[in-house]
């Protein structure tokens, strides 16, 4: 029988490899409600997974089965909320995600007053609740538990407003950003050229992150629908890349199927 007793706090690996050097491919789960989803994309190979919040359809019940199977699997599930209130930064975390994605962020003092809803006293203002997802339902010691959840926990900063390009390198200076993450749809709507995501005023913005990221020490990261995109700006110096859907990817494949055996009728 092994001595070693289970953590309290599971080990955000995504956080990990990018505290080593290493970089991490994601993707985002938009409708796909059963756990076994997670089972998928970990058998896939991906770092962590972005359970869309903000446009997918989720309950807190649905966000709370998805995280727990993912963390089980070693995959970080990193929650996209719909917007920034105490409840959705709190809530979502004591359920069992690993890291919160907050959209829309238009400067740097909403920021501030996200890391402090996450963090506990003295860093912050949350409160604490034990034997919850986020501790496996276990118990342990308050102390040694407020330290590991908050070493553990990410924050990745969306990074899709012509606001939050402008203030971008006080942005990323602030402690607790993990990652900044573009978003190039929202981004080129808001740079005025929708959907053109590789005019030069998009991918000028881009650039523009992954310098201010890189000089701050924090991750910068994308999110691109199109492969040959992502695969463009991850030898661009993005060091965490999320492409496609669940839903995407089920749709390709069974197309790619179906056109293959339709050419192949005498």
């Amino acid at each position: 029988m092994s001595s070693n007793p289970k953590p309290l706090i599971p080990l955000n690996t995504c956080k990990r490899k990018l505290q080593s050097g290493a970089n991490v491919v994601g993707t985002f789960v938009i409708e796909i409600r059963q756990p076994a989803v997670m089972q998928f994309l970990a058998n896939a190979g991906f770092d962590f997974v972005l359970i869309d919040n903000e446009h997918g359809a989720f309950s807190i019940e649905t966000i709370a089965d998805l995280s727990r199977s993912a963390v089980l699997l070693g995959l970080t599930p990193i929650v996209r909320i719909p917007e920034i209130n105490h409840a959705n930064i709190c809530q979502t975390l004591d359920v069992g995600a690993q890291g919160l994605m907050v959209p829309q962020i238009t400067s740097a003092d909403q920021v501030r007053w996200v890391v402090e809803n996450m963090h506990y006293p003295p860093k912050g203002s949350r409160g604490n609740a034990m034997e919850r997802g986020l501790t496996q339902f276990l118990s342990g010691s308050v102390p040694q538990g407020l330290e590991d959840i908050q070493r553990e926990m990410m924050l990745v900063i969306q990074v899709e407003t012509f606001e939050a390009i402008d203030a971008i390198d006080e942005i990323v200076s602030l402690p607790g950003v993990d990652a900044a993450l573009i978003g190039p749809n929202d981004l080129s709507i808001a740079l005025g050229v929708p959907g053109e995501v590789d005019h030069p005023s998009v991918q000028q913005a881009i650039q523009k992150t992954i310098q201010a990221c890189l000089r701050a020490g924090v991750a910068p990261a994308i999110h691109m629908p199109r492969l040959e995109l992502a695969a463009y700006w991850a030898g661009q110096g993005m060091r965490m890349i999320s492409t496609g859907s669940e839903a995407a990817f089920m749709v390709r494949a069974g197309k790619a199927s179906v056109e293959t055996l339709r050419s192949a009728f005498s």
